[in-house]
C-alpha cells in the first residue's frame, strides 16, 4: 500500500494509526506500556506531533 508523505513530515496520532493499520487505541497501550517512547507534542494544542523516526519505532514494536 503506497502512501503520501506529508509535506511537513509530522503526523497526527489517528494518521500514525491508520498508516500502521491499527488502532489509535493500540498506539495509546503501547505508549502506556512503555514500549515506544513519547513523541513531541504541539505545544499550541497538546497533541502528539509523530515524525517518520517515530513510526519505525512504534512499526519495530509491532514487529513489522
Amino acid at each position: 500500500m503506497k502512501r503520501e508523505r506529508r509535506r511537513d513530515g509530522v503526523y497526527q496520532s489517528r494518521e500514525v494509526a491508520k498508516i500502521l493499520g491499527i488502532s489509535a487505541r493500540t498506539l495509546y497501550r503501547l505508549l502506556a506500556a512503555g514500549r515506544i517512547r513519547e513523541p513531541m507534542r504541539n505545544p499550541a494544542n497538546g497533541y502528539r506531533i509523530w515524525t517518520e523516526v517515530d513510526i519505525q519505532e512504534v512499526r519495530e514494536a509491532l514487529g513489522k
